[in-house]
């Protein structure tokens, strides 16, 4: 009973506010076409996102094939027991820090609670990818640790493209929301 008595309470403060309108003609198709142009963006960056896995293995199996020396260069320990991981961990760096930058970009108001946990999960792959990288270097080139390392900078990439894209809908929504309220 007392639900109700809140629920009434509720329709009552907000009454004469409710949008009652019908949308205009052809409504439906515009949000339609709206929706699909949006799969569409979806699907080439995720064509963009496998065009370059697709290369990442391609030049991993030619340096397996080939099997080059690891540079004399004393820049990292990691350099030196694997050249392949050093070179996916380059090749990845640029573009999670491409993304990052995105994400960073997009801290507003709105945003904050999602840009905040996003750093806080990407610090903790981060830290994840460093005890791999230790693992590594202590039990010398491994195929399976080299793997987890690649997923680790894959699912860091993946992950900021979801931020962003959630990041998109909350501005989205604020925007319809401002062009309802604007009406």
């Amino acid at each position: 009973m007392d639900n109700k008595g809140n629920t009434d309470e509720i329709f009552n403060r907000f009454a004469g506010q409710w949008d009652t309108e019908e949308p205009g003609q052809g409504h439906g198709q515009r949000f339609l076409a709206k929706l699909e142009s949006k799969k569409r963006k979806k699907k080439a960056v995720y064509k963009l996102f496998y065009a370059s896995a697709a290369v990442l293995a391609i030049l991993l199996g030619i340096f397996i094939t080939y099997n080059p020396q690891p540079e004399k260069s004393d820049s990292t320990q990691l350099a030196k027991i694997s050249p392949k991981a050093k070179e996916a961990e380059v090749y990845f760096a640029s573009i999670i820090q491409k993304e990052l930058a995105k994400v960073e970009k997009e801290n507003s108001p709105e945003t904050k609670a999602i840009v905040q946990d996003a750093l806080k999960r990407m610090e903790q792959l981060e830290k994840d990818y460093d005890k791999l990288t230790l693992e590594l270097i202590e039990n010398g080139e491994n195929k399976k640790i080299i793997h987890a390392m690649i997923t680790n900078l894959q699912t860091r990439i993946a992950f900021l493209e979801e931020v962003l894209t959630q990041i998109e809908n909350i501005k989205n929504i604020k925007e319809k929301y401002n062009e309802n309220n604007n009406i």
